[in-house]
């Protein structure tokens, strides 16, 4: 049986409420009119035929009593093992009961099939824990597809013994192929066509079920159209397959429990592999891309200009006498200058540009479609910003000290010796000062080692002699926003 309610993979594709989550009042009045008449003429049909059990033969009755015991056994045996597959389903739930239900639609008289029907969903119910308008509708749609694969095995005329001639026993192999195919048809439109009214955006298609669901829906119809045509022959034919179908129920279920357990051992390695590669490009005191990120990104980020023809302006910023700062206060304060630095470059820079530090207390930054005059008012900001930090930290001795930038001047009395953070910064620009990354950025280095010596505390373009404090105004579209250091 193909239970395509528990669909909830294809409900959380498109957005969807699975139906099994639905509570009846909250579902549009079209499908419980659509459910009503399904059900009502399902009973309808089934009424009818259980006033005929009167003119049953013994023999019958014992093909129905040996396959009411094989039904009662299966499920309760797999009673456990089918509850944690159920709760495991991501798709359409294929429990095999189609192959009792099936065969009794080749094999029974109308009425009793109808019986061996409703059995098996009475026993089912505790298993599945469907909510009562749910566990009719489901019946309504087994005993259809049950239903209807009885009037074309038993109105097409063929007989289910073998008779010897061999283009009647192919027409018995034709006759119980088209009714598995109609048995499958129908439950699963009965079943899709509720989705589609429900919920008119999605696709009947949609819930028709993988093809691996289906083919073992099919190779279930298929093992009972044999169970039907062994029934006919001797009664015993549902405790015969009893056990077999039992053992494949255990292995479906142990192949699940195997599939779970590799999906969640994937989804660990993919997470793990995620924080390695994350790990392998980061700057773990910076938050900022390390060298070997920076080369990747910024690289990928100067490929894609030229391709596009827009220019790259690359900075180069190095703290000025950083070494001072950790001879003085000890390496945990230079450790928190760094950290600061790493997050004015984050909060400075736009979406799509890339910044890393390129070891040490040197950083490099790739603006994206920038050109020099906007890329050297981008690093005169982010010079005067590192210029105006104020980072508390500890010194040698352990004593909360508080380090500020250049550009201010601090609190304290003695606050001449705590202004110890200020950046020089050389700019250079791709294509103008180089077709690549590389030759930029040591174009760019060259233009921060002339900062440097200009007294440092600036910026400095490549090729040019620009005074540092006579910076280009910024340009009315020049929007600084937030950025991550994996944003190219």
């Amino acid at each position: 049986m193909k239970n395509s309610l528990t669909d909830r993979r294809r409900s959380r594709a498109l957005g969807l409420t699975p139906i099994r989550n639905w509570d009846l009042w909250t579902v549009a009045p079209s499908a419980i009119a659509y459910f009503f008449v399904l059900e009502a003429a399902v009973a309808a049909a089934s009424v009818w035929l259980l006033t005929k059990l009167t003119s049953i033969s013994p023999s019958d009755w014992l093909r129905f009593g040996a396959l009411i015991a094989a039904i009662t056994v299966h499920l309760t045996v797999v009673r456990r093992a089918e509850e944690a597959r159920r709760n495991e389903a991501s798709g359409p739930h294929i429990d095999l009961t189609s192959v009792w239900t099936f065969a009794a639609a080749v094999a029974l008289p109308g009425g009793l099939a109808v019986i061996a029907t409703i059995w098996m969903r009475i026993l089912i119910q505790p298993i599945a824990r469907r909510q009562p308008y749910r566990f009719v509708f489901g019946t309504a749609s087994m005993l259809a597809s049950t239903l209807l694969s009885w009037a074309l095995v038993h109105l097409s005329g063929v007989s289910l013994a073998a008779t010897g001639h061999v283009p009647t026993d192919l027409g018995l192999v034709l006759v119980l192929a088209i009714a598995a195919v109609l048995y499958w048809f129908v439950q699963v439109m009965t079943v899709a066509v509720a989705f589609k009214i429900v919920t008119p955006n999605s696709k009947v298609l949609d819930f028709l079920g993988s093809k691996v669901d289906n083919m073992l829906e099919m190779s279930t119809l298929g093992a009972g159209a044999m169970l039907g045509m062994l029934m006919t022959s001797h009664w015993v034919g549902p405790l015969l397959l009893v056990v077999p179908v039992i053992l494949v129920n255990a292995l479906l279920s142990r192949a699940g429990e195997r599939r779970t357990h590799l999906e969640r051992l994937l989804r660990e390695q993919e997470q793990l592999h995620q924080r390695l590669a994350a790990d392998a490009h980061t700057d773990y005191r910076t938050g900022l891309l390390n060298t070997n990120g920076l080369a990747e990104y910024a690289g990928r980020l100067a490929e894609r200009c030229r391709l596009d023809g827009e220019p790259m302006t690359v900075l180069v910023i190095d703290l000025d006498h950083f070494k001072r700062i950790n001879d003085t206060w000890g390496h945990p304060a230079g450790n928190a200058v760094l950290a600061e630095v790493g997050r004015i470059l984050r909060e400075k820079l736009r979406p799509g540009d890339v910044a890393g530090r390129d070891g040490g207390e040197e950083f490099v930054v790739a603006l994206k479609d920038t050109p020099v005059a906007q890329g050297v008012t981008i690093a005169e900001r982010i010079r005067e910003a590192i210029g105006s930090l104020a980072v508390p930290t500890t010194d040698k001795h352990r004593n909360v000290v508080t380090l500020y930038g250049r550009e201010i001047q601090p609190p304290e009395p003695e606050g001449e010796t705590l202004q110890a953070i200020s950046a020089s910064i050389g700019v250079a620009v791709i294509p103008d000062n180089g077709p690549d990354m590389a030759m930029a950025q040591h174009s760019a280095d060259a233009a921060l080692y002339k900062a440097k010596e200009s007294g440092r505390n600036q910026v400095r373009v490549a090729g040019l002699d620009i005074p540092p404090r006579l910076m280009p105004a910024p340009r009315q579209d020049d929007v600084t926003k937030p950025i991550t250091s994996r944003s190219a």
